[in-house]
């Protein structure tokens, strides 16, 4: 959440600014202007894509290790101690989405209208977990080399949503504002968290301290009666946000920026979901031979008692914060076939902001490609490379790989990488009577 009001300040703050210096050089929209023709050359539709994407990264797992695990086999300290030295902050990510999304506008309303209709529908997964470097070494290692120490448990979870959109809105064909109204359906989804929870032994072993909260929620509604036979049924949850993009150019010199939001807004669930809590405390100050309470003698017969609260049942009605993005991103063109580009982004269930700096290229007329080194997000410092064919007036194909290496799976080269991901996109360009949007190369026919 911190980082998400970090960007919307910045990204504020940019635009601001953008309008204020409108009269000494920065201007909304583009550099170039394409006007209907006296002649009655007829309006044309805007910019249409459709997308479809796939990604995985972690800052700790990886595929190494994620390998080894798969095949089995002695797992010991020459796999453990690299994933476990990559907990930089204690905490361990690994997260990504799958989806697909068509965008579109229409003609300008009118026979030289400023505006267009536009709209946007798609469907995503999105998957994220966390877990503290503490939680590991238990799992892996057990405790015996920090006794004495406190192992810390809060910040683990686990979550995955799968979310349907449609948006509706307006699209300037002159400076090419846009800005869409749209409604989000979670059609399922699950979460799993440990807010707090430690785990203490003693340096002699004889002494041991340790409290777990822990608290899952199914969103579905689940019938364990005889007579349902454990039926399990959806209750999608819907929500309301705000998309949009406001580009700025310079009338004077090469530059771009761009600002993207996307599903700005909140989710109202229903009541009804599967929720579970549980909370289990265990304390002691030593292992007396004999008595009562936890002894030797205790633990041999399996007479064990602790203080321990379990709670299951549904949910109320309740509202949360859909997996809004935002991302902003500048763009220098020293010459008309290279292109340098900077841009962050956050949201999106990301744990850090993602940040991408990058180079592209295009020898020749109707093909471009770049290379790019991005960072955060759920991943550590990585490459993607993109390429960009424009196979007629109007159509354009783009492919992006994100960690090209880490597609080798069973490859010795790919045991040090920490993801991969694909995107394909097919673009088709705006005609007569719209500004000429800046991006990779995206400059209108003739």
């Amino acid at each position: 959440m911190k980082n998400i009001r970090k960007v919307i300040v910045l990204l504020a703050t940019i635009a601001f600014i953008g309008y204020s210096n409108a009269g000494v050089g920065i201007v909304v929209g583009a550099t170039e202007i394409l006007e209907v023709d006296s002649a009655g050359l007829k309006p044309q539709r805007g910019d249409a894509s459709w997308s479809v994407w796939g990604s995985q990264n972690s800052n700790v797992i990886s595929t190494g290790f994620a390998s080894s695990i798969y095949n089995g086999g002695f797992i010991g300290h020459d796999i453990l101690d690299p994933v476990l030295n990559m907990h930089e902050g204690g905490l361990g990510y690994l997260g990504g989405s799958i989806g697909w999304e068509k965008e579109w506008a229409s003609k300008p309303l009118g026979r030289k209208g400023n505006w267009a209709l536009c709209g946007s529908h798609g469907s995503e997964i999105i998957y994220d977990a966390a877990w503290t470097s503490d939680l590991f070494e238990l799992i892996w290692y057990g405790n015996g080399g920090h006794a004495g120490r406190v192992d810390v448990l809060s910040g683990t979870g686990v979550r995955v949503g799968m979310f349907n959109r449609i948006g509706l809105g307006l699209e300037s064909t002159k400076t090419r504002q846009r800005f869409e109204v749209s409604v989000v359906q979670r059609i399922a989804g699950a979460e799993w968290s440990i807010p707090s929870g430690y785990f203490w032994v003693s340096e002699n072993g004889d002494s041991l301290d340790t409290f777990l909260w822990t608290e899952g929620r199914l969103h579905a509604s689940l019938d364990t009666t005889i007579s349902s036979g454990s039926q399990v049924s959806l209750l999608p949850a819907y929500g309301i946000g705000i998309s949009g993009r406001l580009p700025l150019a310079s009338e004077t010199l090469p530059i771009r920026f761009e600002i993207n939001f996307k599903d700005l807004g909140v989710l109202f669930e229903p009541e009804g979901s599967s929720v579970a809590s549980f909370s289990e405390s265990f304390t002691t100050t030593g292992f007396p031979v004999f008595g009562d309470s936890l002894s030797l003698e205790s633990m041999a017969n399996g007479d064990l008692n602790t203080d321990s609260l379990l709670f299951v049942g549904t949910s109320a009605k309740r509202m949360t914060l859909l997996p809004s993005k935002l991302s902003a991103t500048f763009i220098y063109e020293p010459s008309p076939d290279v292109m340098i580009e900077l841009s962050i982004s956050s949201g999106g269930w990301m744990p850090e902001p993602l940040y991408t700096a990058g180079v592209g290229w295009m020898p020749l007329e109707k093909f471009a490609f770049g290379v790019e080194a991005r960072y955060g997000g759920w991943g550590t410092m990585r490459p993607a490379v993109w390429a960009q064919w424009r196979y007629s007036c109007k159509r354009m194909l783009v492919i992006e790989v994100e960690n090209p290496v880490g597609f080798f799976l069973n490859s010795e080269m790919a045991q040090y990488t920490y993801g991969r991901g694909v995107t394909l996109r097919l673009e088709r360009l705006a005609g007569a009577g719209w500004s000429a949007l800046g991006g990779r190369f995206r400059s209108v026919c003739k």
